[in-house]
């Protein structure tokens, strides 16, 4: 809203929305966390189209593991209160919370990603950043193809 008026007088701008490889392939115990960033994704799909005849770019950027404070035990907060049916999750959680550190992705890589990604005449609508990502990205691929294809003949019954 503040920023939009501005870009439409110059019909140029480029909007950065940052997502994470969650909003694609969500883990376990990460449910809200997940919905979150795929309503970026979902917001930034549209977004991209509805701004495009304007000059206007819109990209989400949807990173995996990057070494910030992020699961860093003393920035995440997690329930104290532990149910025993949901175990596996609070260790998934505590995995997550040992990783600190240990990520993969260089987060000064990705912030000069993202300033190039800005300068970008014709940059991408989505954008994945860090080898996890991608690699998580492609296995939701496979697997919403395998998903699609079997369905397909429920699917396409549903027609007149």
């Amino acid at each position: 809203k503040a920023v939009l008026p501005g870009m439409r007088a110059r019909r140029s701008g480029c909007i950065l929305n940052i997502s994470s490889i969650a909003g694609i392939a969500p883990g376990l115990g990460w449910s809200a966390y997940g919905a979150a960033k795929h309503a970026v994704i979902g917001l930034t799909e549209v977004l991209a189209e509805d701004v495009k005849s304007l000059g206007i770019k819109a990209t989400v950027v949807a990173p995996g593991g990057f070494r910030t404070n992020f699961n860093n035990p003393d920035s995440v907060v997690f329930a104290e209160k532990q149910l025993e049916a949901y175990a596996g999750i609070r260790a998934t959680h505590e995995r997550f919370s040992e990783n600190s550190g240990h990520q993969k992705g260089d987060p000064d890589k990705a912030a000069k990603v993202m300033i190039e990604l800005a300068e970008n005449p014709e940059p991408p609508v989505y954008l994945l950043l860090g080898t996890d990502a991608y690699e998580r990205a492609l296995k939701k691929l496979d697997l919403l193809n395998s998903e699609f294809t079997k369905s397909e003949t429920i699917t396409k019954s549903t027609d007149y």
